[in-house]
């Protein structure tokens, strides 16, 4: 039903690396070697730009890829992870993005209690709606996190935070197809970040990764074998080699370039590992994976073969 046309991202303009950002703040030097083998380098961090700049210029920028005008996007769902990624009520982000993008037609609706998977809950809803309002052709997913206190800049060990806006363009039967999409919440219970602001590695995390991964190509009716691109979040590069040498893939087929390039942008790794890697451009069958904070993982097929 739906697919994905285009994608496109906007990073804060700072940039940082790892390096600095430990010196600045005396880390323990084991602390950040083991970033540094995580795949951690360099960040980007949002110093005048606001939430509302950040997605205007992503949706400005996906549209305008896609070939598409502001006035014939039929939704907007805007996806965040953190709780002060969001404006102060009565106001919502989805609806000052819809007035400041002249999204004037656009049914206008925010998913944000799925961490850094919330895009891909996006995307099964707006497959239900498509299916449900068949003269819809075209829908934007942006997401949009900053971290507003320096204390929360790393995950843990396993990678450090980038300020960050995404869009994906939903297209009606669009060349790069979405199948088998799957999402997973791991029923045991989370505390989030810890007080001293550490997450906690799971001991089942490559387990659960591969887990649900498996149940993404059943859905799909995809072999393992047949996967031409990995595209992972940016976070705890040796668990996704982990997750390969599972799955009997070489290594080459793991996009593994913004680990070190931008690190982990919360939901926004989806749409920016799409644009980096080309797979829209190159045909086959990719996968497109997420996980976030409290159990919640996700994925699906992007199917980029050309239709018989």
């Amino acid at each position: 039903m739906i697919g994905i046309a285009s994608t496109a991202y906007v990073l804060a303009k700072a940039q940082d690396t790892v390096n600095e950002w430990c010196s600045s703040r005396a880390v323990a030097e084991e602390r950040r070697q083991t970033l540094l083998r995580n795949g951690a380098d360099r960040f980007h961090r949002a110093e005048q730009e606001g939430l509302i700049d950040l997605g205007r210029d992503a949706i400005s920028q996906v549209l305008q890829a896609g070939g598409v005008s502001a006035g014939e996007l039929d939704a907007l769902v805007v996806c965040h992870t953190s709780p002060l990624s969001a404006l102060p009520m009565p106001y919502t982000v989805a609806g000052t993005l819809r007035q400041a993008c002249g999204l004037s037609r656009a049914y206008a609706l925010g998913i944000t209690q799925q961490q850094c998977v919330s895009s891909l809950h996006a995307l099964r809803v707006l497959d239900a709606l498509f299916t449900r309002h068949a003269e819809w052709r075209w829908a934007i997913v942006v997401t949009i996190d900053t971290i507003v206190r320096e204390d929360y800049r790393l995950v843990g060990e396993a990678g450090v935070h980038s300020d960050a806006a995404s869009a994906v363009l939903v297209q009606r039967s669009a060349p790069g197809r979405v199948r088998g999409l799957q999402t997973y919440n791991d029923p045991r219970a989370a505390t989030g970040v810890m007080p001293d602001t550490l997450y906690r590695t799971d001991t089942h995390y490559v387990w659960t990764l591969v887990s649900v991964i498996r149940r993404v190509l059943k859905a799909a009716g995809v072999e393992p074998g047949d996967l031409a691109t990995v595209l992972p979040h940016n976070v705890n590069l040796p668990a996704w080699r982990q997750v390969l040498a599972s799955l009997a893939l070489p290594e080459e087929r793991l996009f593994q370039a913004n680990f070190s390039r931008m690190g982990h942008a919360f939901g926004s790794d989806v749409a920016i590992n799409i644009a980096d890697s080309g797979v829209l451009r190159s045909p086959g069958h990719h996968l497109v994976f997420s996980s976030g904070i409290g159990g919640c993982f996700g994925g699906f097929i992007l199917n980029t073969e050309r239709a018989p």
